[in-house]
């Protein structure tokens, strides 16, 4: 998500959710919800598979360093036009209605993202998506899930954890800072949330 649809999401989700901070993902509609979302992910891993391209085929010069080379080979992206987003509202989590209608520039799904076409040569954008496939990975599915949903629920967009930390990484990738251990980065990170 570029800083244009940035400004344009939180400023709906402002609208939308004026109670953020108050609110928080119930267990029992997470358990009702998540087999659903688990079902439609793997359904829509599976319809784009054919067009996944390993993130090492890109040829980049700068995330092999950030990046253990296994995780650019087995990692794959998916180029599309609109990237396909959950039908939360169908699953019962209506709360999260702004988020399933948002205009992002890349949204991972386990060891898979898909990113839009309009910016699939911006290094950094991959680096931001590889920083939750890591996230994905090292929590597990329904722990990524619940982390991401209570977030986004506590938080809003701009200070859910996870995507705080996505884009913390991102920025200090951007500015060249010292090189540092994606993995390595990601797990302390992790390690300091409640």
């Amino acid at each position: 998500m570029r800083r244009r649809e940035f400004i344009s999401f939180v400023a709906a989700m402002a609208a939308a959710w004026p109670l953020v901070g108050t609110c928080r993902l119930t267990p029992e509609e997470f358990h009702t919800a998540y087999p659903k979302l688990r079902a439609w992910i793997q359904k829509t891993l599976e319809f784009y598979e054919k067009n996944a391209k390993p993130v090492a085929s890109m040829r980049f010069v700068r995330l092999p360093l950030y990046f253990d080379p296994s995780l650019l080979k087995t990692t794959k992206f998916i180029a599309i036009d609109r990237l396909p987003m959950p039908p939360l509202s169908a699953m019962g989590l209506s709360r999260f209605a702004v988020f399933e209608q948002g205009d992002f520039s890349g949204i991972t799904y386990l060891d898979r993202y898909f990113i839009k076409q309009t910016v699939v040569t911006d290094e950094a954008i991959h680096f931001h998506e590889l920083i939750h496939v890591i996230q994905w990975r090292l929590l597990g599915p329904e722990d990524f899930l619940a982390a991401y949903a209570n977030g986004l629920d506590e938080f809003g967009y701009e200070n859910s954890p996870l995507e705080k930390m996505a884009y913390d990484a991102e920025a200090a990738f951007k500015r060249s800072s010292p090189i540092f251990d994606a993995e390595k980065f990601v797990a302390e990170q992790l390690g300091r949330l409640p």
